[in-house]
């Protein structure tokens, strides 16, 4: 596990305390572990799914910290509820990581927040990240102690350069890169929604996916028809199509080399009942610097 990434964390917590509670944080000396610490009364845990570095991050407070931190915040507040205490552990969990989430986003770094889960054990480790080190960091506070750990990982995938050429999608599909424009997602996004199944996609290469058009339903909600779009039959055919021999002489190319780019579903087509393609009549516009 990379350090670096303990200190936005580190800096976040610093911050959370100052501004939400006017209380002065000092970190101690930083150590790691290959197991988790079970130190605390209530623990506030959150996964971190994300692009380049996914993990975990809790925080540990003894419930007399946070009935202090309570006191802080509310005049004449003196002993609180289980459930007092356990909001406020979510809150800090969710500012604090929220904030590091900010400050990773400008290394490059894009990661999910989950809801933190707040409880008296430690959570259960994802089975994933067991055997991954984790980073304690001890704080002092005039309201007590508190600690704070992380496990992160590197996703070297999500890393790697992309040397393979581009790649047009086929028909009915889109890059990310204009799935992100349309959407106005960042394509870093976009990726992790693929990856996670939310958007279903065909991987080309590190970088490169082929997304059905119809995936921008899940984000943009139904989808009309443009105006001036072809009709489609139910086979998802346009209602306008041409021969292999008529697309040949519009176009150039052998009728070997058509069969060749419908079967590998470069150009959109069907089979009819006698086994003849029938090619998309707009798919001619792919060739139009021929003619």
């Amino acid at each position: 596990m990379n350090v670096d990434y303990i200190n936005p964390f580190i800096n976040a917590s610093i911050d959370v305390f100052k501004t939400f509670a006017g209380v002065l944080s000092l970190p101690g000396r930083p150590r790691v572990r290959t197991q988790p610490e079970a130190t605390g009364d209530i623990n506030g845990f959150i996964k971190l799914n994300g692009h380049g570095i996914n993990g975990y991050f809790v925080i540990h407070f003894s419930e007399g910290f946070l009935n202090k931190i309570l006191v802080t915040l509310f005049d004449g507040h003196t002993t609180a509820s289980q459930a007092e205490l356990f909001d406020l552990a979510g809150e800090l969990t969710n500012m604090i990581t929220g904030a590091a989430k900010a400050e990773l986003s400008k290394k490059g770094f894009f990661f999910d927040v989950a809801v933190p889960m707040i409880s008296h054990t430690t959570p259960k480790i994802p089975s994933d990240l067991k055997n991954n080190p984790v980073i304690i960091v001890p704080f002092e506070t005039r309201a007590g102690q508190f600690n704070i750990e992380a496990s992160i990982r590197t996703i070297e995938e999500d890393l790697a350069k992309d040397t393979m050429p581009e790649v047009l999608p086929p028909p009915g599909y889109t890059s990310v890169e204009l799935f992100a424009k349309k959407t106005r997602i960042d394509p870093i996004k976009i990726r992790r929604f693929l990856k996670t199944g939310f958007l279903t996609g065909t991987k080309i290469s590190n970088r490169q996916w082929h997304i059905p058009e119809s995936e921008f339903e899940k984000i943009l909600g139904p989808q009309k028809t443009p105006p001036g779009k072809a009709k489609t039959t139910p086979d998802g055919m346009p209602e306008s199509t041409i021969s292999i021999e008529d697309f040949s002489k519009l176009s150039g190319l052998s009728s070997a080399k058509i069969k060749s780019f419908l079967r590998t579903g470069f150009l959109k087509g069907s089979l009819d009942d006698t086994n003849t393609w029938k090619i998309a009549q707009d798919e001619i516009s792919k060739f139009k610097k021929k003619f």
